[in-house]
Parts: structure tokens; C-alpha cells; sequence
């Protein structure tokens, strides 16, 4: 009797275990499938509320910006009648880009001195009564309301935010108020028409459970809010995000909350479940109704193509483990022409995308992302090393930028960021390529400058002063100003009394050239360096 051909034995097998495992298999895929569709969905949705949550993040604090800078630039003289107020208000129109529903100044007691608002005589009117006017009274800070409806004729739902006027001597003399229209298309009235799918939508409540936002704008200061998301907002730390299973009149829906960095309100989306889920309900059948032609047409396949389907599979795993064992990555060759070839491609692909991340991260994890110099963990972490090891002499080197909270308060942090930035400049071209230049404060600079001497680091302090210098000759406002100091170690484990030793020279130095108001001559600079030293 013929015996049967090994691909004829291979298909009868593959016959009998795919009718004895392929409901498990298909039913565990599906789980499967099931558990990473929810992570997609889940994963999707929260970094689209997340990204939209942060951009309602920046125009809050960009529109809040905007008024608290105008109200820094108001004096007592532009508050003291509602004639000088409504003067003050025409000097800048461009804060109805920010607040569609008014600009307005109040009394600290509450009363209305001017408005933006064309054709409407409220001059005189009484808001003590007004949450945003409390809150701004008692702290003295800049506030954002709570959701209300304004005293407006359109008596639209409205948000406020408020700074305070201050004299030079502290004493509050107005408050400075912005409104939002909630039913115009602002960057919060825009949330009603955002739609995710077919079914889904966003919506803005605070943390009572009252709507500030709404696809049906009658919610809108309604508390229509179910207990279950109030409930799930409440464990969200600030500027926080999380998904979770929700009922919403009836509907079974997959929720994501996003507490606000800017005010204590949540922006939340919900999908309807069964549009979230329509893949795996779609993919269920499909499965169980391919079962048995599936078998069939693998079997065929199989024996077939089983020579031609295993020689390149074992040559890719070959290749892999091969890879695997020796420890460093080489892409896989395969010339199958098929899905084999495809795979290997993807495997390549991916794998040469995670080193790319990896390094990446590297690079992340040791450098400041604002100058790219090193970071402090980095400069501790190579303090520790180099301290334990016999390259001596090792000098160290501290640097701060003078006035920078003045340049911060004056010109804005922006120009505060670029003042950092130049500085960084100055100590990349001073220094060595191998010195480890690293940013360990918000003005604060260190320098290890292993295997130099003392002189070699007053040597390096005059390539600083010569760097600012150039610099600033650009005629650029504010000038960089640093203040320097160094020490050196000449013995293993001494590198951190170097360190605050020149931590003090630099403070000493700082506090010589405050005190002297000089700015001297590049001779003079290297004297005080020495001075310093």
C-alpha cells in the first residue's frame, strides 16, 4: 500500500488539529483582539482629549495672560473715574480678540466703572455679589469664574476672569475683568460642534457637576452631570487623564476625563461603545462564520505551499536568533518575494525605529530641552564618576545669570528663555568640547572641566567674558550678564567641596560687581576672575 506524501500527512494533521483547536484559538484571538482593541481605543481617545485639553490649557492661560499683563500696566490715575477707565479700556482693543463678551474694570468693592461693551449704560452697577469679584477681592490674585449667566441682554452663559490693580505699593485699587460668551465660537463654545465619530462629543462641566459646555447648549449650567463621571472626575489629579466605562441616558459609553491645568473643570468625551466597538463585534462574526472554509482553504494552502512557506520562515528565525545571540542588531536579508519578505521588512523597520527611540530617550534623559546642554542628574551622575577616578587635577566651574527674574517680570518669560539660551551659547563656545557644561537651575550653569588646572579654568572664565561680550555686541536688550567662579580639586573625592567652592566665588563675584556697578575692561575681568579664585 503507497504510503501517504509527507504534505498529504501534513494537511490530514493540520485538518484534525485545526477542527480540535480552532474555536479555542478563535475564540482566544478574539479575546485577544478584544482586550487590545479597548487599549487602542482607550489610548486614542485619551491622547486626543489630552491634546485638546492642553490646547483649552494654553488660550486659558494665554487669554489670562493677556489681561493680567494689561492690568500690570494700569495705574491708580487710569482707575479713578469711570472717564479714565473707559480711556484705559480704548488703549488696548486687541483684548476683545481674547474676551468676545467684554472687557470691563470694577471698584475693588465690586462697581462697575467701564465697560468695552458698546450702547449699554450699566456705568455704576453693583457685582459684589459676583463670585469673580469675592474671590479676586479676598486672594488678590487673578481668578476664573465659575460658569454664569451674564447681566448682559442676551443673558448668554458666561465665563469671567479677573486681575487686579495694584498701586506700586501693593494697595488694590480695580479689578480687571475679561468675558467669554459660551454660545460663541470661541475656543470653549467651538467644544459643542467637536465630534468624535459618528456618535461621540465632547463636553466641559466643573467640578459640581455643572455643564459649562455642551453639544445641546440647553445643558449648558445645568448639573446634568451622571453621579458616575462626577464620581471618576473626582480621583483625576490636575491635568490628569483616565478612561472608564459609563452610562449616559441609557447608552453605554466609553468616558475620558481630562482635569484642566488652568482651572478645576474637566473636559470629558464620550463614545458610544458599541461605535467604539464595532470592530470587534464585526470581527466576532466574521470568525465564527469562516471557520470551516478557513480549515479547509489552510489545509489546501498548506500542503501546497509548506516548502515554500518554511524554508523562508526558518531563515528569518535563523537570522533573528542569530542577531538574538551575538547582541548587536543587524537587519534580517530575506528575498522571498511574499508576506515573508514584507515581515522581515516591517521586523527592520520596527526594530530600527526602537533603537532610534531609544537613543532618543538617551539623549532626553541627560539634556536640558531648552539649551541642550547636559542636565543636573547628568552633571551629578559624572561628578560621582569622575570624582572616584585618578584624572587630576579637575576643575569646576559655576555660573549664574544675573537678573534674570528682572528680565523675567520686565520682558516676559519668553525673553527670559532667550537670555538662558544666549548663555548657553556663551559657555558651548568657551569651553571644551569634552567639559561637561551642564544647566543645574533655572540660572544656574556648572562646568567640570576634567584633567585642568587652575590656570587652564581662569583661562576659561576670560573665554566666557569675551564670549558675553561678542554677544552682546549685537545690541540686543536685555544684555547677558554672569556672574563666575571656580575652584579646582586636585585629589580624589574632593570634587564636591570644589564644587561649593566655587558655588561661593561666584556668589562672591556676583555680589562685587552688584556692589562696584562697573563693567570693566577684558583686563579687568580676568583680575576679578583671579580675584574670584
Amino acid at each position: 500500500m503507497r504510503r501517504a506524501s509527507l504534505k498529504t500527512k501534513t494537511a490530514l494533521f493540520v485538518l484534525l488539529v485545526f477542527f480540535t483547536t480552532a474555536p479555542t484559538a478563535v475564540y482566544l484571538t478574539l479575546e485577544f483582539f478584544g482586550r487590545s482593541l479597548r487599549d487602542v481605543v482607550n489610548t486614542h481617545q485619551a491622547t486626543l482629549l489630552a491634546r485638546i485639553g492642553a490646547e483649552i490649557d494654553e488660550k486659558l492661560q494665554g487669554s489670562h495672560d493677556a489681561l493680567i499683563n494689561v492690568a500690570r500696566m494700569a495705574t491708580a490715575d487710569d482707575v479713578t473715574s469711570p472717564e479714565s477707565a473707559r480711556r484705559f479700556l480704548h488703549r488696548y482693543p486687541l483684548l476683545a480678540a481674547f474676551f468676545d463678551n467684554g472687557v470691563f474694570v470694577f471698584t475693588p468693592a465690586g462697581i462697575l466703572m467701564a465697560e468695552t461693551n458698546q450702547g449699554l449704560q450699566r456705568t455704576g452697577l453693583d457685582f459684589s455679589a459676583r463670585e469673580y469679584i469675592r474671590q479676586t477681592r479676598i486672594s488678590e490674585r487673578p481668578y476664573i469664574s465659575r460658569p454664569f449667566v451674564s447681566s448682559q441682554p442676551h443673558h448668554h452663559p458666561t465665563v469671567m476672569f479677573t486681575a487686579p490693580v495694584f498701586t506700586p505699593n501693593g494697595t488694590l485699587v480695580a479689578i480687571l475683568g475679561g468675558s467669554m460668551d459660551l454660545l460663541k465660537g470661541n475656543f470653549i463654545g467651538s467644544l459643542a460642534s467637536t465630534r468624535i465619530g459618528k456618535g461621540g462629543h465632547f463636553y466641559l462641566f466643573a467640578d459640581d457637576g455643572v455643564l459649562i459646555m455642551h453639544p445641546q447648549r440647553e445643558n449648558i449650567l445645568q448639573q446634568n452631570v451622571s453621579s458616575e463621571v462626577l464620581n471618576h472626575a473626582s480621583s483625576v489629579p490636575r491635568g490628569g487623564v483616565i478612561s472608564a466605562e459609563t452610562v449616559s441616558d441609557g447608552t453605554p459609553m466609553l468616558s475620558t476625563l481630562k482635569k484642566l491645568s488652568q482651572t478645576t473643570w474637566t473636559l470629558a468625551a464620550d463614545l458610544p461603545k458599541d461605535e467604539a466597538y464595532a470592530p470587534l463585534r464585526m470581527a466576532e462574526r466574521s470568525a465564527w462564520a469562516a471557520i470551516i472554509p478557513w480549515g479547509l482553504l489552510s489545509v489546501a494552502a498548506i500542503w501546497l505551499l509548506m516548502r515554500r512557506l518554511t524554508l523562508p520562515i526558518l531563515a528569518l528565525e535563523c537570522q533573528i536568533r542569530e542577531a538574538e545571540d551575538s547582541g548587536a542588531h543587524r537587519n534580517v536579508l530575506i528575498r522571498s518575494g511574499d508576506e515573508i519578505e514584507r515581515v522581515a521588512e516591517a521586523f527592520n523597520g520596527l526594530v530600527n525605529r526602537l533603537i532610534e527611540k531609544e537613543d532618543r530617550l538617551v539623549h532626553l534623559s541627560n539634556h536640558d530641552s531648552l539649551t541642550g546642554l547636559y542636565n543636573r542628574l547628568f552633571f551629578e551622575a559624572e561628578m560621582q564618576r569622575i570624582d572616584r577616578g585618578r584624572h587630576f587635577p579637575v576643575s569646576m566651574v559655576m555660573v549664574d545669570v544675573d537678573n534674570l527674574k528682572t528680565v523675567n517680570d520686565t520682558f516676559g518669560h519668553t525673553a527670559g528663555d532667550a537670555l538662558i539660551i544666549k548663555a548657553a551659547q556663551a559657555l558651548r563656545a568657551a569651553f571644551r568640547s569634552e567639559d561637561v557644561v551642564a544647566r543645574v537651575g533655572g540660572d544656574e550653569f556648572a562646568v567640570i572641566m576634567e584633567g585642568s588646572d587652575h590656570e587652564t579654568a581662569l583661562e576659561a572664565l576670560e573665554r566666557v567674558r569675551e564670549t558675553v561680550a561678542l554677544l552682546n555686541s549685537d545690541g540686543d536688550s536685555p544684555e547677558l550678564a554672569l556672574s563666575l567662579g571656580t575652584a579646582t580639586a586636585t585629589a580624589p573625592l574632593t570634587l564636591g567641596q570644589s564644587w561649593r567652592l566655587a558655588d561661593q566665588r561666584m556668589y562672591a563675584d556676583k555680589a562685587r560687581r552688584k556692589a562696584s556697578k562697573i563693567i570693566g575692561s577684558g583686563s579687568a575681568s580676568r583680575d576679578s576672575a583671579v580675584s574670584a579664585s
